[in-house]
């Protein structure tokens, strides 16, 4: 069931500024206030309760929010079409006095609509502070799914600052815990596997900060995610621990194999056979499995502009590639696109970039890996 602030939200986001009418815009105004009112009672009722909320009335409120910064972004496209001006060579033709009586009504109703789109400004805003203040309330516990709500909140409102901090929050802020009438609060661990941020949901915070061209955000996005020790210990468990188990148990299975095939020969003694043919099966085994390590941590196929450093170790080439993917997407974003072009690039950001980028053991475009330049 759709709750109020969703509903006043959705009639602002569908409202349409009509140029005949100032009255138009001054009831879209009212319904947009009148849907932040009723999204911020129904925030203020759920945190002033002096007991700790449950998650699905958190997850609820934090979906209103999306709701509403959902009407938002859509009511701010409908506002960002550009108006169209007749640039024919007739009109080309007419004195400077002319065209600026011709535009006149046009230029009213630009007039008319800046204030619209500045109200829209601020309630993103306030949505916004209201997500923060979810996050930010001691008595709530955030999961998973909060995180990804609010993350997707701030990027329908296109406000990526607060996401480095509430990212440090999923890791770092203690767990409210009710006992018997007081609520006490236990020290959350930052490096368990729970406190791991999804890649998918540190894309979209980047993708955010991109796009607001926020380049300290990007930054702090990839410190706060990506480059955490419980994100390392999770694509470890998650991606390693197959692969090494089996790897663990292939000698128990070699000496299987070898047990049954010694039986089917008669040159030399059983025994024999079976350590001979136990150490050439763990020899293909190993030799194996190192030749694909090596070809997985040396992969650069997927590399743009960002390599590795001459020496980093492959283990901290395997673990970090998330890391080195982000900010080759950060990269990516602040360069020329045009591939001959790279190399060329000037500016405050730039330069932080590239002295950021070898901080942390990797090279912005190695000159022999660029374009031309083999």
């Amino acid at each position: 069931m759709l709750s109020s602030s969703n509903v006043l939200f959705r009639q602002f986001a569908t409202a349409r500024p009509v140029a005949d009418s100032g009255h138009h815009l001054h009831k879209i105004a009212r319904i947009a206030e009148r849907g932040l009112s009723a999204l911020e009672d129904e925030v203020n009722e759920m945190l002033q309760i002096p007991a700790i909320p449950s998650e699905e009335s958190v997850q609820s409120s934090l979906k209103s929010c999306e709701t509403c910064a959902r009407s938002i972004a859509k009511a701010k496209k409908s506002t960002d079409s550009p108006l169209q001006v007749d640039e024919s060579p007739a009109s080309t033709l007419l004195s400077l006095e002319e065209r600026q009586e011709d535009l006149g009504p046009l230029l009213s109703l630009d007039a008319r609509l800046e204030p619209s789109t500045k109200n829209k400004i601020a309630i993103a805003e306030k949505i916004s502070k209201i997500a923060y203040s979810i996050m930010t309330d001691p008595k709530v516990f955030i999961t998973s799914s909060m995180l990804e709500s609010y993350v997707r909140t701030q990027s329908l409102l296109g406000l990526p600052k607060t996401i480095p901090q509430v990212f440090v929050l999923y890791a770092f802020k203690p767990m409210p815990h009710l006992d018997r009438s007081s609520i006490r609060f236990i020290a959350s661990n930052p490096n368990k596997l729970s406190s791991a941020i999804s890649l998918a949901t540190a894309n979209a915070g980047l993708s955010v900060a991109i796009e607001a061209r926020d380049l300290p955000v990007c930054f702090d996005i990839i410190n706060t995610s990506v480059c955490t020790a419980a994100f390392r210990r999770s694509k470890t468990i998650r991606r390693a621990s197959l692969p090494f188990t089996a790897l663990a148990l292939s000698p128990a299975a070699a000496y299987a194999l070898a047990s049954q095939m010694s039986v089917y020969q008669n040159t030399l003694d059983p025994s024999v056979a079976t350590n001979i043919a136990f150490a050439g099966i763990l020899t293909y085994i190993f030799s194996t499995a190192t030749i694909g390590l090596v070809a997985v941590a040396t992969a650069n196929d997927q590399m743009d502009r960002i390599t590795w450093s001459i020496g980093t170790p492959l283990r901290e080439r395997w673990l970090r590639e998330e890391e080195r993917a982000l900010i080759d997407r950060v990269a990516g974003a602040w360069g020329f696109q045009d591939k001959f072009k790279r190399g060329e690039e000037e500016g405050e950001d730039w330069e932080a970039l590239r002295e950021w980028v070898g901080s942390r053991g990797m090279v912005l475009d190695r000159v022999e890996l660029m374009e031309g330049m083999e």
